[in-house]
C-alpha cells in the first residue's frame, strides 16, 4: 500500500513515547502477526479495483472466490444506507449498484471486521466489542473526509484501524491492568489519561506503533496516533486526523454519552465542517451499529453463510453448496439413496422467443418443485441437481410426477412451447459410491431421455448384468 506524507506532522507522536513502554510493546507486536487485509481475497480484490484496465468480470472473479465475502457484498448493497431502489440478486448486480470505490472501502471493513472479531485484546472486559466501533468510525470518518474533501479512503482506514493498540496493550503488560483500567475509565480521554499514567503509553500510540510495522500509510498511523488528540489533548496535526477524531467521539456519544466537547470543536475547525454534520455522521454511525449487531453476531455470520450456499436466481443450493452437501451424505455418511439430473427442454427456444425473464420464470418454478422431494441444487444454466434419500422406485416416481407437476404449472400459458424436462437418475450404492462417478453416470442417463425424445425419465442400467455377461 502506498505511504502518504500528512503536512510533515506524522512522526510527531513519537516524540511523546515513554522508551520503556514503547519497547514492551514493540515487543508484542510479533504476537498479533499481521494484519489479513493484505491476505487472500482481499489483495486480489484490491489489485483488481485499482486497476483502471481490468474488467467488471476479473472483478466478479475476484470476489467470488470467498463465497462469505461475497454474500457480505450482496448484503451491503442492499442495506439501507445504500437507499437503492433496486435489490442486487447477484454478485454482477452488487458490482453494479456498489461501484468501485465503495467495494475498495467495503473490501477493508469486511477483512478488518473479521480480524478484529476474532482478535483477542482489549482486556477481558470490553472483548468483543471492537469490532461494531471500529466501523462505525471508519463510516463516519469516511463521510466527514468525503464532505469536507479529504482523503475519504484514508480516513476511512484509520477509522478502521483506530483502536487496534487495543489488541496490545494487554499483550505488552497484561489482561489484568488493561481490565482494572477499563473498569476505572471505561473510554474517553478520561482512560487515555490513565492508560499513560499506568502504563507510559496509551492505546492511541500502541496502535500507531502496530500500524507502522504493518506497513500502514503514514497518513493512517498518525490518525491512530491522534484519535483521542495528542498528550495535553489538543493535537489535531491534519484534516484527515480531525475527520478520525470527529468520527470517534460522535461513535463514543451514541455508546456511552461522554464527549470530548473540546476535541470535538478542534476537529471540526480542522476538517472545515460546521456543527451541522454531526446529525447525519450519528446517524450513519448509529445504523451500521444497529444493521450488524441485530440478532448477534453468531446469527450475522449465520445469515451471510447461507446467503453464500444460495443460488442467486432461484434460492436453491448454489452448485458448489450442492456438491459439497451430497458428497458429505454419500461418501462421508454413506447414505443410500438415488441421484437425479435435471434439464429443462427446448430451454433456449424459450429464451430466444420469449426473453429472459420468462426463461428466469421457468427456472424458478423447476427450482421450486425440485426443493420439495429432496436436497435441490442449481448446477448451471438449466441444469438442475437432485439427492435424495429414497428407493430407486419412489425416486421414479417422484421425476415422473415432476414432469406432471412442470406442464400443468405452465397449463395456462398456451403461447409459449411445451415446457417439460429430461431426467437421469443413477441410485448410489449401485451404480458408484463417488459423487462425481455417480453425476457421471446419472449424466449418461440423462442423455439417454435426451435421445428418447426428451419430457421423460430414464434410468441408468444395473451394472452387474454387464459384470456378469463379461
Amino acid at each position: 500500500m502506498q505511504r502518504e506524507a500528512m503536512d510533515g506532522t506524522h512522526e510527531d507522536w513519537t516524540t511523546e513515547l515513554d522508551d520503556a513502554a514503547a519497547a514492551r510493546c514493540e515487543a508484542a507486536l510479533h504476537d498479533l502477526g499481521r494484519l489479513p487485509v493484505f491476505d487472500g481475497t482481499v489483495q486480489r480484490i484490491l489489485a483488481v479495483v485499482d486497476d483502471p484496465d481490468a474488467t467488471n468480470d476479473q472483478l466478479i472473479a475476484a470476489l467470488e472466490c470467498d463465497a462469505t465475502f461475497a454474500a457480505n457484498l450482496l448484503r451491503f448493497a442492499n442495506s439501507a444506507s445504500r437507499s437503492h431502489p433496486i435489490r442486487a440478486r447477484s454478485i454482477r448486480q452488487a458490482v453494479m449498484f456498489v461501484g468501485r470505490d465503495a467495494l475498495r472501502r467495503l473490501t477493508l471493513e469486511t477483512a478488518t471486521y473479521r480480524f478484529l472479531e476474532r482478535s483477542r485484546g482489549n482486556g477481558r472486559a470490553a472483548y468483543g466489542q471492537m469490532h461494531l466501533h471500529a466501523l462505525s468510525v471508519a463510516l463516519s470518518a469516511a463521510s466527514a473526509a468525503d464532505r469536507a474533501g479529504h482523503g475519504g479512503d484514508l480516513a476511512h482506514l484509520a477509522g478502521l484501524l483506530h483502536d487496534v493498540g487495543k489488541l496490545v496493550l494487554p499483550r505488552a503488560f497484561g489482561d489484568e491492568a488493561l481490565d482494572a483500567i477499563a473498569t476505572a475509565a471505561p473510554g474517553g480521554s478520561r482512560r487515555v489519561a490513565l492508560e499513560r499514567e499506568e502504563l507510559g503509553i496509551d492505546h492511541a500510540q500502541a496502535g500507531a506503533l502496530l500500524a507502522r510495522a504493518w506497513g500502514m500509510p503514514d497518513a493512517v498511523v498518525a490518525a491512530i496516533a491522534w484519535h483521542h488528540g495528542g498528550p495535553a489533548g489538543d493535537a489535531c496535526p491534519s484534516a484527515e486526523v480531525a475527520c478520525v477524531q470527529l468520527a470517534n467521539v460522535v461513535a463514543t456519544m451514541l455508546t456511552s454519552g461522554d464527549a470530548d466537547q473540546s476535541l470535538l470543536q478542534r476537529a471540526l475547525e480542522r476538517a472545515e465542517l460546521h456543527s451541522d454534520v454531526l446529525d447525519d455522521l450519528a446517524t450513519q454511525a448509529a445504523l451500521a451499529s444497529a444493521t450488524l449487531a441485530d440478532g448477534g453476531t453468531a446469527q450475522r455470520i449465520a445469515h451471510l453463510e447461507r446467503l453464500a450456499q444460495r443460488d442467486d436466481l432461484t434460492g436453491i443450493a448454489n452448485r458448489r453448496h450442492w456438491t459439497r452437501t451430497v458428497r458429505d451424505a454419500l461418501e462421508t455418511e454413506h447414505q443410500a439413496g438415488c441421484l437425479l439430473l435435471v434439464d429443462v427442454d427446448r430451454f433456449k427456444q424459450v429464451n430466444d422467443e420469449h426473453g429472459h425473464q420468462v426463461g428466469d420464470l421457468v427456472l424458478g418454478e423447476v427450482a421450486h418443485l425440485l426443493q420439495g422431494y429432496g436436497t435441490a441444487g442449481r448446477l448451471g444454466g438449466d441444469e438442475f441437481a437432485l439427492w435424495t434419500p429414497l428407493p430407486l422406485a419412489t425416486a421414479h416416481a417422484h421425476a415422473v410426477e415432476l414432469l406432471d407437476r412442470l406442464a400443468g404449472a405452465f397449463a395456462d400459458r398456451p403461447e409459449l412451447p411445451a415446457v417439460g424436462l429430461s431426467i437421469g437418475i443413477a441410485h448410489a450404492p449401485t451404480h458408484a459410491g463417488l459423487l462425481d462417478d455417480l453425476v457421471g453416470i446419472a449424466d449418461a442417463a440423462l442423455y439417454d431421455a435426451k435421445r428418447a425424445g426428451r419430457g421423460r425419465v430414464a434410468l441408468a442400467p444395473d451394472p452387474e448384468p454387464l459384470a456378469q455377461a463379461a
